[in-house]
Formats: C-alpha cells, structure tokens, sequence
C-alpha cells in the first residue's frame, strides 16, 4: 500500500548520520532517494573496479570515499547499496560505513550534500517507509521506542508492535466492528426476513471486543512504568542511613553524608536497571520539624516526590527507638506501595523486625547493613518483585506508547456507549453510527486515517538518520 497520494512527498534524495555522535570504530552515513546511488558514484571509487550500478544488492563493497574536486580520499570505507523497492524506505538507499571520527563523518554527509543530497529531517527515513507502505504508524513509532527502550521488557513490547502483532490486533478489532455492521445493514435492509436475535449478536461481539480492549489499557497502563522507570522514593528521619543506602544503589558518592541532622537538603536522582527492571532512585530530605529555610524547601521537594513514587523505601534505624517522626511517616505513607528497611543492622538494636511489624503489621520487613553491605542484594530483589506491580511478564502489552493508549480508551468508550445504546432499546441506527466512529478510531492507530499535522509531532521526535 502507497500512501503517498494523501501526503506531499518530497521526491529529493536524503542524506544523514545515522550513527550516534561521538567516537567511535564505525559510522555510518545513509541516503536515500532516487539519486542515491549516482551521488554515491561520485564519490565512491570501489578497490574491485565495478561500478556502483553494477554492484549487487545487499552486499559489503570496499572502496575509497573521493572528494571529487579535490581529489583527495577521506577514507577507506565499506559500501552496501539496497534498491527500491527491497530496502528500509522502499527507494533506493546507499550507506556508507567509515571509520567513526565524528570530522570523517561530518565530511562525507558534506560530500553527500554537495553533490545532490539534501539533510534529512529527524525521523524522515521512516517516515518514508510509512508513506510507501513499508509499514504502518504502528510499526513507525515502535522503531522510534525500540532505539529508547530502557528495559528488556520494554525492548520485546517494542519488538512484537515493529513485528505487526499489534496491527494485527488492531485489524481483528476493526474486523469485529465491520462484522456489527454488516449485522446492522442486513437488519435494515430485510427487517422481515431478519431474525430479533440479530441484536444479541451484536451485543456478544461488542462485548467480547469490550473485554480485549478494557484488558489491553489495563496491561499497558500497568506496564508504562517499566519504559519511563519505576520511580522509588527512599524516605525516613534524619540520620537513618537514607543518603547512605543512596550511594551504595549507586555505585559512586552522590549524596553528602554527615552525622548532622539536615544535611541532604535537596532531592537528588539516579537511574538504574536492575534485573532488566529500570529503576529512578530518589534520596530526599530527612523528615522532621526544621526552622531553616532551605532545609523546608528540601522537605516540601521531597513532599513531592513522595506523591508521585510508584514505590517508597521507608527506612528505620536500627540503633534507635522509635520517634515520633516515625510514626508519622508511617501513617502518611499507609497508602503507598512501600519496603520497610531497618538499617544498621551492625549495632545493638533499639528496635526490632517484631518492633517494625507491631507498627505495620503484616508487612515483610528487611534488615539491612548499608555500612557493611549486608542485605543489599534481598532488597534489590525484593525491589524487583513489588515494582512488577503483578504484571504476567509473559503477557505483555501490546499497546506501548501515550498515543495509542489514548485511542484505545476512546475506542473502548464508544464500544461502551454503543452497548449501552443497545441496552436501552434506541434506534439500531444509531449504533451503527458508534460503530463507524469506532473504526475510524482504530484506523488513526495504523495510519489509515492520518493527517500531516499528526506525522510532524509524530517523526520530529526520531533522531536524525533514522
């Protein structure tokens, strides 16, 4: 499928990077276009003596990058050259792999521009592929999402969308919705020969479809969290070890740590992955009652992010009796999905698991020794099983990006609303128009129903060169 007639595509050959910037053993330049491969003919002189159109496809040709002017050779570098329409965009594309100095590469994209290419626009390489049915808006953004994937998990959700699974899904939804509306028609045209329980039939395919989709928005809701990072807030009084335990997550001093009541005084953050699970750690300000001005702005910052925190590590100190600071932390975070950590472990104990489990009964307790290292790896499993947040690792959603949730509960809110429609007896006609509005929902998922405006926000956030 061509899309191009909707859209005005530019027919010039593109050129980019498409390797991260910085040093490297490899970079690579990539172009696209009808006059790919005669712009790489004047610059690419290949060792074996064949000319560029002579070269077979899909095949690693070495060669000398030539500036043409001067004569001078940039580099010895490999050439791969994919015709339309077997290749990423559906065009014929030539990429150039060199040695990764960020000055070889900048000079071939300035050959490459010179002599008949033009800078791509972030994300216009797949953009391309889209409008020449290469694949759907789907399978587009999972491109974008599998180069941010910061998970495992992630990375196979992404995987399975840029696969087709998802559009596959997509497609037997609006399958479903068609095979209503064809329900609907028959009824309206041979009312007499239709039976009543044309209705009911309408109603189980709704409600089946009711199902797959409220399941779907709840799986990729749930699952959301491991593509941003499960924000953890480390929480306790003063002088627990909060800093401290910080660090060590860490892997490096990131936080001050003092004996002296108040030192953290603003909220500090480190991302990490554990297990193929990424993790935001928080250290934040010791809570208690402080005069000092910073000090309050430090606690109201950690106020904050006590809100918003998927997961909260409450600490206790081992070596002292409970305060009242304790107690109101624990009330103020009773609603919070929460490990409960005594720290300190090494020192006579003031306070005990039992003590802890008094106060929170019936929650796991961990008794740890940030000083000695000891419990750390219970906590860092135990970080692990809460933070999947009873999510099937083996069913995972399909649904991944903040587009697609937001048409899919648009979509389920007019399966709703038709069946309620149906519940209460109105115009079968009127469902019939649900249903229309339904489909064009699920076809704004694949790019069906598109308009440039929704391309442009779409592709401006892809690297340039992809």
């Amino acid at each position: 499928m061509n899309r191009q007639s909707n859209f005005c595509v530019s027919e010039d050959t593109i050129a980019a990077i498409a390797t991260p910037s910085g040093m490297g053993a490899i970079g690579i330049v990539r172009m696209s276009g009808p006059r790919a491969i005669p712009i790489a003919a004047s610059i690419f002189k290949t060792h074996c003596g064949k000319r560029l159109e002579e070269l077979q496809a899909f095949h690693f040709y070495l060669g000398r990058i030539v500036d043409p002017g001067s004569r001078e050779v940039l580099d010895e570098a490999f050439i791969v050259i994919m015709r339309a329409p077997r290749s990423y965009t559906r065009e014929d594309v030539v990429e150039f792999q060199v040695h990764g100095g960020p000055l070889i590469l900048r000079k071939v994209l300035e050959l490459c521009l010179r002599y008949g290419a033009r800078l791509a626009r972030p994300g216009e390489f797949t953009l391309r592929a889209f409008l020449n049915g290469r694949m759907d808006l789907a399978q587009a953004e999972a491109v974008a999402q599998m180069v941010q994937a910061r998970s495992e998990k992630a990375l196979s959700a992404f995987y399975r969308s840029l696969s087709g699974q998802l559009s596959q899904k997509v497609k037997g939804w609006q399958d479903r919705l068609l095979l209503c509306q064809a329900y609907i028609q028959a009824f309206c045209d041979f009312a007499d020969a239709v039976e009543d329980s044309i209705e009911e039939l309408i109603w189980k395919e709704l409600e089946t479809l009711e199902k797959e989709l409220a399941e779907e928005v709840q799986k990729s809701e749930r699952f959301a969290i491991f593509q941003n990072g499960i924000l953890v807030v480390i929480a306790g009084k003063p002088n627990v070890g909060k800093s401290s335990l910080f660090n060590l997550i860490c892997g490096e001093e990131r936080a001050i740590v003092t004996p002296i009541p108040g030192t953290t005084r603003d909220v500090l953050e480190v991302s990490l992955t554990i297990d193929g699970v990424p993790f935001r750690f928080v250290d934040t300000a010791g809570f208690r009652n402080s005069q000092d001005v910073i000090e309050r702005i430090g606690l109201q910052k950690a106020e904050e992010f006590l809100e918003k925190a998927d997961l909260v590590v409450l600490v206790f100190d081992m070596g002292q009796p409970f305060g009242e600071e304790d107690f109101s932390l624990v009330k103020k975070l009773a609603h919070k999905r929460r490990i409960l950590v005594l720290n300190k472990s090494d020192l006579s104990p003031q306070i005990s698991k039992e003590d802890l489990n008094k106060l929170c009964p019936g929650e796991e307790v961990l008794e740890i020794s940030v000083l000695q290292r000891k419990g750390i790896e219970k906590l860092f499993e135990r970080l692990v099983n809460v933070a999947q947040l009873n999510v099937d690792l083996e069913e995972t959603p399909l649904l991944v990006t903040q587009r697609q949730r937001e048409i899919l509960e648009e979509a389920l809110r007019i399966v709703q609303e038709a069946r309620e429609t149906l519940k209460q007896g109105l115009s079968i006609d009127v469902v019939g128009i649900l249903l229309e509005e339904g489909l064009q929902t699920l076809r704004r998922f694949t790019g069906e129903d598109v308009d440039q405006k929704l391309l442009d926000a779409i592709f401006s956030n892809f690297c340039i060169g992809k």
